[in-house]
C-alpha cells in the first residue's frame, strides 16, 4: 500500500512540474521533490530534462550541493564532457573535499576510462558518507572494468553483506568467480549466502551454476529445483535442470521439467524444440515432430526446428517435406554454408541432381573450401557422367586444401578408375605421408584396388 502510495505521488509530481512547464510558471518543489524528478527523468533516459531539473533545484536551494553533482553525473552521461568538468568545478567552490564532489569526480573520470582514479575518489567518497552500501558495488564495477575480478569480489562482498536482495551484486559476483574459474569458492560463496537467505532465487540459481561448474550434479539440480519452486516465473533455472538431466540421458525427467516450465510461463518455442529433442533422444519421433513443427508455430523463423524438421523427412525419405523444410532454412539465412550443404545433399538423394550441383557452385561462391564439399561435389558429377568435370573439382579442392588426405586418397582412387596410374600412385604416396590410417577408408570405397600390387608394396613399406 505504501509503494502505491508513493507512486501515486510521484505521479501527481511529475503531471505538476510537466504543467508548469506548459504553463510557463514557476513553481516551488522541496528537496526530496526535486531528487525525485530528477532521478525519474534520468532514469527514463530524458537526460535533457533532468538536466532542467537540477538547474531550476539549484536556484531554489543554493546551497544543496547535491544538485550541483547530479548536474555532473548528467552531463557526464550525456557525454558532455567540457560541461561536466565546468560543474564540477563549481562544485569544488561550493562543496571541498565532500561526498559529491568525490563521487562527481569518480564518475567522470570512470567515463573517460580512467578506472584507477575512479576507484580513488569513490574511495575517499567512502569518508564523508553513513551509506558506504550505495559506493561498494560502483567501487566494485570499476575494479571490474578493470580486470580485477577479485578486487571487485570483495566490496561486492560488503554491498550483498549489507543489501542481501540486491539482485545485480549477485549477478556480478558470480560472473567474478567465473571470470577467475574459482567455481568452488564461488559455490561455498553461495551455500552460505542461502544459509542466511533462504528465498533468494537468485542467489540459488547461481549456486546451481557453481556446483554445475565443479561436476556437483545432484547439488545443482536441487539448487535449480528449490530457486523455480521460490519463483515459478523465473525460468533459467528450469533451462539449466533440464539440460543436465538431457546431458546424463535422463530425458523423461528433462521433459516433466520442461512440461513445468509450460505451465508456469507462456508457451515458448525454445521450450517446445528442446522438448522435440529429448522425444528424439528417447526414439518417438512422431513426439518429436509435433514440438518441432509446434516450435515453428509459435516461432517461424526458428532455425533450429526447422533443421531437425529436414533431417527426419529425409531420414524418412520424404523428399517433398524434406526440400520443403531445407529451402526454408534458406529463406531464413541464404549465405548459410550448412544450409547450401544441407539442400544440395537432399536434392542428391532425392534424384534432383542437377539443383544439387547448384548448391555445390553456391557454396563454393560464397568462399567455402573445405575438402568435404569438394569431395561430395565430384561424387555428385561422377553420377552425373560428368567425369572431366568432377575431375576438376577434386583438383581444385586439392589445390585449397592440400594437406588433407581425404582429398588425396579420393583423387587417387578416381585416377586409378581412370587408369592414370603414374599419377594416381603420386597422390596415393602423398594421402599415406599425410594419415596413413585412413588408407582402410580408401580400400573401402575402392575395393577393386585391394589386390593392386603398387599399392600393396606402399603400405607393406609403412
Amino acid at each position: 500500500m505504501e509503494d502505491d502510495e508513493s507512486l501515486f505521488e510521484l505521479l501527481h509530481l511529475i503531471e505538476s512540474f510537466n504543467q508548469m512547464l506548459s504553463d510557463e510558471t514557476v513553481r516551488y518543489y522541496d528537496v526530496d521533490q526535486f531528487e525525485a524528478l530528477s532521478d525519474y527523468f534520468y532514469d527514463m533516459g530524458k537526460i535533457n530534462k533532468a538536466l532542467l531539473v537540477v538547474q531550476m533545484a539549484a536556484e531554489q536551494h543554493p546551497g544543496a550541493a547535491n544538485f550541483m553533482a547530479r548536474k555532473v553525473q548528467f552531463l557526464t552521461a550525456a557525454n558532455k564532457t567540457q560541461e561536466a568538468k565546468k560543474a564540477m568545478e563549481e562544485l569544488e567552490r561550493v562543496a571541498p573535499d565532500s561526498f559529491e564532489l568525490h563521487m562527481s569526480r569518480a564518475s567522470l573520470q570512470s567515463k573517460q576510462h580512467n578506472h584507477q582514479k575512479a576507484i580513488y575518489h569513490f574511495k575517499q567518497a567512502l569518508k564523508h558518507t553513513e551509506y558506504p552500501e550505495d559506493v561498494w558495488p560502483l567501487i566494485a564495477m570499476e575494479y571490474q572494468l578493470l580486470g580485477q575480478p577479485a578486487k571487485a569480489i570483495s566490496f561486492l562482498k560488503r554491498t550483498l553483506a549489507a543489501n542481501p536482495e540486491d539482485e545485480v551484486g549477485l549477478y556480478h559476483i558470480a560472473t567474478c568467480y567465473e571470470l577467475l574459474e574459482n567455481f568452488d569458492e564461488g559455490a561455498h560463496y553461495f551455500e552460505k549466502f542461502v544459509d542466511q537467505n533462504p528465498y533468494s532465487e537468485i542467489a540459488w540459481y547461481q549456486l546451481g551454476v557453481m556446483n554445475e561448474k565443479i561436476d556437483e550434479h545432484e547439488k545443482a539440480l536441487q539448487a535449480f529445483e528449490y530457486a523455480y519452486l521460490i519463483d515459478e516465473w523465473f525460468m533459467a533455472p528450469y533451462f539449466e535442470k533440464a539440460k543436465i538431466l538431457e546431458y546424463h540421458f535422463r530425458f523423461d525427467e528433462a521433459l516433466k521439467v520442461y512440461e513445468l516450465a509450460l505451465e508456469s510461463d507462456e508457451e515458448s518455442s525454445y521450450i517446445f524444440y528442446r522438448m522435440g529433442l529429448c522425444y528424439l533422444r528417447l526414439h518417438r519421433r512422431l513426439k518429436a515432430e509435433s514440438f518441432f513443427t509446434k516450435a515453428i508455430q509459435y516461432d517461424p523463423d526458428f532455425e533450429e526446428a526447422y533443421l531437425e524438421l529436414a533431417l527426419l523427412k529425409d531420414e524418412d525419405e520424404d523428399w517433398s517435406q524434406a526440400l520443403f523444410y531445407a529451402q526454408k532454412l534458406l529463406e531464413l539465412d541464404e549465405d548459410d554454408t550448412g544450409f547450401l550443404q544441407l539442400n544440395a545433399s537432399i536434392h542428391r538423394r532425392a534424384g534432383r541432381l542437377e539443383e544439387a550441383e547448384i548448391f555445390y557452385e553456391r557454396m563454393a561462391e560464397r568462399g567455402y573450401s573445405e575438402a568435404d564439399l569438394y569431395i561430395d561435389w565430384a561424387e555428385l558429377l561422377f553420377d552425373m557422367c560428368e567425369f572431366d568435370n568432377g575431375m576438376q573439382v577434386l583438383y581444385e579442392g586439392i589445390a585449397l586444401n592440400p594437406e588433407s588426405a581425404d582429398m588425396h586418397y579420393r583423387l587417387s582412387g578416381y585416377l586409378y578408375t581412370m587408369q592414370e596410374f603414374d599419377e594416381a600412385t603420386i597422390y596415393f604416396k602423398k594421402a599415406l605421408v599425410l594419415n596413413a590410417e585412413k588408407r582402410i577408408l580408401f580400400f573401402e570405397l575402392f575395393p577393386q584396388l585391394k589386390q593392386n600390387r603398387t599399392l600393396q608394396n606402399l603400405v607393406a613399406n609403412l
